[in-house]
């Protein structure tokens, strides 16, 4: 089995603890687990995805000088019979 990378975001209970149950698809077998704590800033929210709200209205069109140059032209072809 390849190794797979599972981020998520959770909520740690009053006496600091975190819960975890995560489904990795393989079932009676020993794995080693890394687990790695990053506190998120107050008031930093994500979606339903984990993405922090409205990091996509604050990227869109972050580049405006990246232009898509000239493809040229389409060679001709046979038509299909």
């Amino acid at each position: 089995m390849p190794s797979k990378t599972i981020e998520t975001r959770a909520h740690t209970t009053k006496d600091g603890r975190l819960n975890l149950s995560v489904d990795v698809e393989v079932p009676d077998v020993d794995v080693a687990v890394v687990v790695t704590v990053t506190p998120v800033p107050a008031g930093s929210r994500a979606d339903e995805n984990g993405w922090p709200e409205g990091f996509f209205d604050r990227v869109a069109g972050s580049m405006p000088e990246l232009r898509r140059g000239s493809q040229g032209e389409f060679e001709e072809r046979l038509p299909l019979a």
